[in-house]
């Protein structure tokens, strides 16, 4: 491996994270390791003489990982803006570990956990291998962007109640249009923008929805099931659980 190759442009799909290879396996490790580190951990680590280090070394890397990524694309040379759904959660991620800020958690807890798990469910590597730096950015920047809201949830002890589902969407809804027609303004121009994949359908699903309106009304559903389905595991499910959680 060479520095040109590691921090090139070589495409090949056979050696990136698409569906169902041992690289989508591995992304998907990552997610479920980011969950059981705060879940089962979070008080641990936040009793640790050194958590303030910690989330300080988190910040920073937080901000590397997004300022190389947009280099790293304007290398390519491809067009490149921090409208992202998980460049949102990352700057959610950001102040909150600035803030501890309960009303900035809310946001962070769903655009991080939410964003960050789907996308190393479902990857789209655009093609970079394992041996580009690439592949470790995406693994690393969504594992963190799940880890710390759960840690906050864990540790801190911080929640979120029904209303914030509902508001939260909304707002998630009201931002998908603004999202949409950035998109529709950049490709008037000839910029490929797919923020939010919320104009085109994604090539790692485009063999299962072949009908764009489709596409988007599944989108907009399975994020609000999703929200759904996240409250219902962090608010319910612990009381359910509780006599036989085990407290590392």
């Amino acid at each position: 491996m060479t520095f040109e190759t590691f921090f090139g442009h070589d495409i090949d799909f056979s050696k990136a994270a698409t569906m169902f290879s041992i690289h989508h396996l591995i992304y998907a490790i990552c997610a479920v390791f980011a969950i059981i580190l705060a879940t089962i951990f979070g008080q641990k680590i936040k009793s640790w003489t050194h958590e303030k280090h910690l989330k300080k070394f988190l910040l920073v890397l937080l901000i590397v990982l997004e300022v190389s990524y947009h280099i790293h694309n304007f290398t390519y040379p491809r067009f490149s803006l921090p409208l992202h759904i998980c460049s949102f959660a990352l700057f959610m991620n950001v102040a909150l570990l600035l803030t501890d800020s309960k009303e900035v958690f809310r946001y962070a807890f769903f655009f991080g956990t939410l964003g960050g798990f789907m996308a190393l469910f479902f990857p789209n590597s655009y093609g970079y291998t394992y041996l580009n730096f690439r592949y470790y950015h995406f693994m690393i920047l969504h594992t963190v962007i799940i880890f710390i809201p759960l840690y906050y949830y864990r540790a801190y002890e911080y929640r979120i109640e029904y209303h914030d589902v509902l508001e939260i969407y909304r707002n998630v809804f009201i931002l998908a249009v603004f999202i949409y027609i950035i998109n529709l303004v950049l490709r008037t121009f000839g910029i490929d923008a797919n923020y939010w994949f919320i104009s085109v359908v994604p090539e790692n699903v485009d063999a299962i929805f072949t009908n764009y309106h489709l596409y988007v009304f599944a989108h907009l559903s399975a994020v609000f099931l999703s929200m759904n389905i996240l409250y219902f595991l962090t608010h319910y499910l612990p009381k359910w659980t509780h006599p036989y959680i085990i407290e590392i």
